[in-house]
């Protein structure tokens, strides 16, 4: 779960759907796990639904439009606030208006509307997918919507993610994560909405997305319901157009997200870092979801390094719980020996959090037969002038046991600074042992030197 900000813009929050014919959208929604709450002819048909997580007010009009709607108890409070923020409405309500309505645009054209409270509205009980606990990501039987999975966001593609990120900032929407991968986009939430900004050309307008472990089967099951007007990425990602023109993207947890074939391809290209006697293969979580939905075990055992079926079924467990979040992400390298191109170990970023550029560094050898023979000395240079130069990392982490001398060694060798022990901080056969905690900085980092 994530520490998420009190939202500032109203109490309530849904989107807005205009569309020619209610019948038919509420029809269509309901298909998708949604169930009717409200309906009214006054000030204009409408009818409110929902899936137990995300509300949706769909509403009577001949003009496609969607908007990412407050409902507010103080408006005149809100708005007052909002001006002096800078922030321009575009529509006001009338003095005779019975019910008040406000609304503006993000800087790439989402309409946001506030919208005096309504008695008898409520905001659905969720839990949404930043309030439940990410062990249960994977797990279909917490989804609140069994048809379609996880709410994760309202996508939303922009221009410029940073000037994005500034005026949502500005309504009260907290940066939970940033990513570069496939292209700049971020994860924002002011505690009631989620909204994903994206820096892409791969779409062009805002889209409902959800996420699920099993999609492939949940996809295949609308189907056979009679889903219709969708696009198919693969057998676990499709993206459909409702009825009122508006889109709804389907995909799996951990999948590809809104990557097209021709970038997901590149997603899964291996940066690889050549030293003297060593081959450093970069595993992005791209590249492992495309090793355990394609590889054969034998094929997963080779290359990964592995001992045994034990070991990959460990491996793809990690893999199946989910390995990233909207908070972390990893950057692992496999070290493979020139000489015999086996992989005798690894060197890692394995706790990477991007929104705060820092990383905590793991690495080990998988024999006794290549210790004391200087391999790890030469990976962790490549491995942390990676991280400070291509990542652009300010702090990196590492915890080692006080009683690993090798380790304490090694670390002390790269000016990491030791910062203290951290007690019961791990598990190891069964007993907690302590840590001893180092960190290097962006500032202190001095590049190995070159041979003469």
């Amino acid at each position: 779960m994530h520490d998420l900000p009190k939202p500032i813009l109203g109490e309530i929050t849904a989107l807005t759907i205009a569309t020619p014919d209610l019948e038919k959208s509420l029809a269509f929604y309901q298909k998708l796990g949604f169930n009717e709450l409200f309906r009214a002819e006054w000030p204009f048909p409408w009818i409110q639904i929902s899936d137990g997580v995300l509300l949706i007010m769909l509403r009577k009009d001949t003009k496609p439009y969607l908007a990412l709607t407050y409902y507010v108890k103080q408006i005149d409070k809100v708005v007052t606030a909002l001006e002096q923020k800078g922030i321009s409405f575009t529509q006001k309500p009338k003095k005779a208006d019975a019910v008040k309505r406000y609304l503006f645009t993000s800087p790439d054209g989402l309409n946001i509307s506030l919208v005096g409270i309504i008695e008898g509205f409520s905001q659905p009980a969720g839990p949404g997918m930043l309030q439940m606990p990410q062990q249960d990501y994977f797990n279909p039987d917490k989804y609140v919507n069994k048809t379609c999975g996880l709410f994760g966001e309202l996508a939303h593609p922009v221009a410029d993610l940073e000037t994005s990120i500034a005026f949502w900032q500005l309504l009260g929407f907290k940066a939970i994560s940033k990513f570069t991968s496939p292209y700049q986009w971020a994860i924002l939430s002011d505690g009631l909405s989620i909204v994903g900004l994206h820096q892409s050309d791969h779409f062009s307008y805002p889209a409902i997305t959800y996420f699920a472990a099993d999609m492939k089967e949940k996809i295949a099951a609308l189907k056979k319901n009679g889903l219709k007007n969708f696009t198919v990425d693969d057998s676990s990602n499709i993206r459909v157009t409702t009825p009122e023109e508006q889109h709804v993207f389907l995909f799996s947890l951990g999948g590809p997200g809104t990557s097209t074939s021709k970038e997901k391809k590149r997603q899964t290209e291996q940066t690889v870092i050549e030293t003297e006697r060593l081959l450093l293969k970069e595993l992005t979580p791209e590249f492992y979801d495309e090793l355990f939905t394609t590889y054969a075990d034998g094929d997963l055992i080779a290359f990964l390094g592995l001992a045994s079926k034990e070991e990959l079924a460990t491996k793809r467990s990690q893999w199946q719980k989910g390995m990233t979040t909207f908070r972390l992400s990893f950057k692992k390298f496999l070290i493979v020996k020139k000489e015999t191109g086996k992989v005798i170990g690894h060197c890692d970023f394995h706790t990477w959090h991007i929104l705060h550029d820092r990383a905590e560094i793991g690495y080990g050898l998988n024999d006794d037969a290549d210790k004391n023979k200087g391999f790890m000395k030469e990976a962790l240079a490549a491995v942390l002038k990676y991280g400070f130069e291509k990542m652009k990392l300010n702090r990196i982490e590492a915890f080692t046991s006080p009683k690993n001398t090798p380790s304490l060694s090694l670390l002390k060798g790269f000016n990491f600074t030791e910062e203290g022990v951290l007690r019961s901080h791990y598990c190891k056969d069964g007993e907690m042992q302590d840590s001893a905690c180092f960190s290097l900085l962006q500032s202190e980092y001095k590049k190995p030197k070159k041979k003469r």
